[in-house]
């Protein structure tokens, strides 16, 4: 399970790289080439932001729910069904 979260986190980390320089181009901060067609277009600001979003939630879904212990004390051991 730790190494399925390892790739999870890489690939949200990537989503994220992505993302940002998307926000990058569309904003007109990177402008690598200069003669790109994602130069000060607001499409790409509002596509990376939404592409950072995603990577994010990948980010904190990966980092939660993949976790060594996925549920809280009490959750399917004998305790919480009332067995001893």
């Amino acid at each position: 399970m730790e190494k399925i979260r390892n790739w999870m986190v890489a690939a949200a980390l990537a989503i994220i790289v992505v993302g940002l320089a998307w926000v990058g181009h569309g904003t007109g901060i990177i402008q690598l080439p200069a003669t790109g067609f994602m130069s000060e277009l607001s499409v790409w600001t509002i596509n990376g932001s939404l592409v950072v979003a995603f990577g994010l939630i990948v980010l904190i879904g990966s980092w939660k729910l993949l976790r060594a212990e996925p549920h809280g004390s009490g959750f399917g051991d004998d305790q919480f069904l009332g067995e001893t």
